[in-house]
């Protein structure tokens, strides 16, 4: 078995949606990500999930505020 790249954990978001929220390194570079169910599936070509860079909320917050 090959070493894993990452992990996984499964959340709940305040509006009751389930999703998952880790990190992955790749070649020595550890980046957050989260994996969101595709509810906008239509046929089997389409994924089933979808992955996103995860933003971190603390950035976010004081990206509003400069002081």
């Amino acid at each position: 078995m090959k070493d894993s790249i990452g992990a996984m954990w499964l959340k709940t978001s305040k509006a009751g949606n389930k999703f998952m929220s880790g990190v992955v390194e790749v070649d020595g570079v550890k980046t957050k990500i989260v994996v969101f169910k595709n509810d906008r599936k239509e046929n089997e070509k389409q994924p089933d999930y979808k992955i996103y860079l995860s933003e971190d909320k603390k950035r976010e917050e004081n990206d509003d505020n400069p002081f």
